[in-house]
């Protein structure tokens, strides 16, 4: 028994000397962790974090920007929602966001199953050409669209004219507030379904070959393929894109300025150009300020919306 004791005794001393002797080692280990996570963390609050929260505190402040603030509350938000320019821009954005989901996503499917599924000589370069144009810079993509849908010397307009079809040669696409947002959203499609397009090929091209294997032996090949095996496996993405298409409507900007500058009127005015104008040519600090927190908002919204959606169908699933 005092055999018994003794060893116990040795140990249970061992392991409280092993665990003195880990301490430090754990003390080390906490350290060297903080102090590779320090620099992230302090990133994040100087270039995302502060800038938030100035944001929302210039948004209740009366502020040109360049002198003293002054308290305002509410004001700013309740004069916004009273700007038919605001109102515009919201209703644009949301506007823009149903008809690029609706259009663009199922364009960008059709294609990448066409690129992925029927593939031959000229599959790559029609993906370098698909993409291309989501890598060009937004000045150029504005150039190349009032190259074409210039109403003087556009290749459109000039087309017409040979073709002697006044009809389409006397139609001014960016200047017609009736159609100028639906020019917009044309040049925008040809510029932003190039994400999407790479984005689902990628997606459909890790479908294992035994399932399109069976269910070409179901009889499942092309359209009635991509309609019925290809579709439900890629809905999760489909969803990721959608969330983005709606976070960059709202904050929608460089395109429509350089294109219309959100004219006529206030016919491709978003969000982002109300901004703009409020904040570096009306130097209304504290009302840019608040339309930065209703983007910021807003997005914030769909964003925890959509992603709780998605998680209840696949709980229920």
């Amino acid at each position: 028994m005092g055999d018994i004791a003794a060893t116990t005794g040795n140990a249970a001393a061992g392991r409280a000397a092993g665990s003195a002797r880990g301490k430090p080692r754990d003390w080390k280990r906490t350290v060297f962790i903080a102090l590779c996570v320090l620099p992230a963390l302090g990133f994040l609050a100087v270039f995302m974090y502060y800038p938030i929260e100035e944001t929302f505190r210039i948004s209740l402040m009366h502020s040109s920007g360049l002198g003293g603030e002054t308290w305002a509350g509410f004001d700013n938000y309740v004069r916004l929602f009273a700007n038919p320019e605001f109102l515009a821009g919201l209703l644009h954005v949301f506007s823009w966001a149903f008809w690029s989901i609706l259009i663009q996503l199922p364009l960008a499917f059709l294609i990448a199953f066409s690129l992925t599924f029927y593939v031959n000589k000229t599959t790559g370069p029609l993906r370098v050409v698909y993409y291309l144009a989501n890598i060009l810079p937004s000045a150029i993509t504005a150039m190349l669209g009032k190259f074409v849908f210039s109403p003087n010397n556009g290749i459109l307009s000039s087309i017409a004219t040979k073709l002697h079809w006044t009809w389409l040669s006397n139609i001014d696409f960016f200047g017609d507030p009736k159609i100028a947002f639906w020019t917009v959203f044309i040049v925008a499609t040809w510029t932003y379904t190039g994400f999407p397009i790479i984005y689902l090929m990628a997606r459909i091209e890790q479908i294992p070959t035994e399932i399109r294997e069976a269910a070409e032996l179901d009889g499942a090949v092309g359209w009635r393929y991509a309609w019925h095996i290809v579709l439900p496996l890629v809905i999760y993405p489909m969803q990721i894109l959608a969330v983005l298409c709606t976070v960059g409507s709202l904050k929608l900007f460089d395109l429509p300025y350089m294109l219309t500058t959100g004219g006529p009127g206030n016919a491709t005015v978003t969000l982002g150009i109300t901004l703009y104008r409020q904040g570096f040519i009306n130097w209304q600090y504290g009302k840019a300020a608040a339309i930065g927190v209703v983007i910021f908002l807003l997005s914030l919204a769909f964003t925890i919306a959509q992603f709780s959606w998605q998680k209840r169908e696949g709980d229920s699933r």
